[in-house]
């Protein structure tokens, strides 16, 4: 991580760099023995004097258009709500987003708090970045006590996966891949939609039997191959030696069977088009794998109704065959990156404010997505709405297969010696015993260079 950030200064400085216009991080705040440094509250029970000014707590995000205004909305409502903290959203390019962050953050400038995943958290955490919200969290008046009740069992799992049920990363939302599927093929062929891989083959033969594409994509073939391995019963990562331990066997089956797939062409990979959406629009694929909150592309590729061309769309869970259900967890989760404790009670009051039933409510319908926590999934408002959109349809019957994988230094790069070795065995450029034991190699030494 620390050859990381002076490579990235490095880069930003030559390129004449860039102002953040955020405020420093504060003091730090006494340390407990809590792993890697990190930042921890003062016991709850402590007495915390209200300011005589608001506190500034300052959010960075990427998002633009309707999200963005619907952000706004809910800051405003916030900040309305109470005088004891104002919460300033400033928006940054997407494109700039982890080099940016990483250089306020290093550099001791930058938000009070933004969304990250689990697999970029671990690095801040062990630099000592994170702010751990454990104690904020528990405290029975000011915190989230109820956290573990109302989030899915997967999902509360993987931001506790460091030990102690420290919590680092607080989840607002829940979103994951779902499966696209042309209804009108299927309809015209007779079949039902698939609920196992098994049966997603046979309809996808039959797709390319019929009108000749290709039947199945997916928009991550990452993410896709994971779940194969995970639901057929192997393991991911051993944090313990820090190694791979998916199973060598159950590996090479996924991967020739995909291989095979797209060799027969009733399987494709992504390519150039990145996205599955507009070549599923465009009829060349007849289902696909895709992020639940991408449905309004997915609309928006198909032609209009009485236009040539159109058809009617479906949406359905991730097929599950094997011996344990599984989905990938793409939530929404929230760190706190300020030092300062007063900053972070500002975090945490927003976030608490964020996650109320009815705003939550609000915040996901407006994103597209699933609440995090089942009382906002639960209630009518929410359940209204998903009867309108078949992709959160689709994320709310896949609740309970929300899965983790170990976010450890290094497993970033294991996603990405996953993508090269599905990708070499589709491509018939290496078979799949040499492309896992290259994988497995390439892994294991990216996971001990930490």
């Amino acid at each position: 991580m620390k050859k990381l950030i002076a490579v990235v200064l490095s880069v930003l400085l030559l390129c004449a760099c860039f102002t953040a216009c955020a405020k420093p991080n504060g003091g730090e705040t006494a340390t407990t023995d809590k792993p890697n440094g990190q930042q921890t509250a003062a016991p709850a029970g402590d007495v915390q004097s209200e300011p005589a000014e608001p506190i500034e707590v300052v959010l960075w995000h990427t998002l633009t258009d309707h999200h963005q205004a619907a952000l706004d909305g809910i800051i405003a409502d916030f900040n309305a709500s109470q005088n004891q903290y104002i919460v300033v959203a400033e928006q940054q390019p997407y494109s700039e987003w982890d080099a940016k962050l990483l250089q306020s953050v290093s550099t001791g400038i930058g938000p009070d708090f933004c969304t990250m995943f689990p697999s970029d958290a671990i690095n801040y955490m062990n630099e000592g970045y994170l702010f751990d919200m454990t104690d904020l969290v528990n405290d029975p008046e000011t915190g989230i006590p109820d956290l573990k009740e109302q989030t899915a069992a997967g999902l509360y799992e993987e931001i506790t996966q460091w030990g102690n049920e420290s919590v680092y990363l607080i989840p607002v939302l829940y979103g994951s891949e779902v499966l696209y599927y042309n209804k009108t093929m299927l309809d015209e062929l007779g079949l039902a939609v698939p609920t196992t891989w098994t049966e997603l083959e046979n309809c996808a033969k039959a797709i390319h039997d019929k009108y000749g594409v290709a039947g199945f994509g997916t928009d991550s073939i990452t993410d896709t191959f994971q779940g194969w391995v995970m639901q057929a019963g192997s393991e991911y990562i051993d944090v313990d030696t820090k190694s791979i331990a998916i199973d060598r066997d159950i590996a090479i089956e996924k991967l020739n069977w995909f291989a095979n797939g797209i060799k027969e062409g009733y399987f494709r990979l992504v390519g150039e088009d990145y996205y599955f959406s507009n070549p599923f629009g465009s009829q060349a694929v007849g289902m696909y794998v895709g992020a639940a909150a991408g449905i309004d592309y997915v609309y928006a590729a198909i032609p209009a109704d009485g236009e040539a061309g159109h058809f009617e769309v479906g949406c359905a869970p991730i097929p599950q065959e094997g011996s344990k259900k599984y989905i990938s967890s793409w939530g929404t989760t929230y760190v706190c990156l300020s030092k300062d404790e007063a900053h972070a009670r500002g975090v945490l009051a927003f976030l608490k404010f964020l996650t109320e039933k009815d705003t939550l409510v609000k915040w996901a319908t407006a994103f597209g997505s699933a609440p995090a926590r089942k009382e906002a999934i639960e209630d009518a408002a929410y359940a209204e709405y998903a009867e309108t959109n078949i992709a959160a349809k689709a994320l709310i019957a896949e609740y309970d297969c929300i899965g983790y994988l170990p976010s450890i230094p290094g497993a970033a790069t294991v996603r990405t010696e996953i993508d090269k070795m599905v990708q070499s065995v589709a491509l018939g450029t290496a078979d799949a015993e040499t492309a896992f034991d290259n994988f497995v190699a390439a892994s294991n030494a990216a996971l001990n260079d930490n």
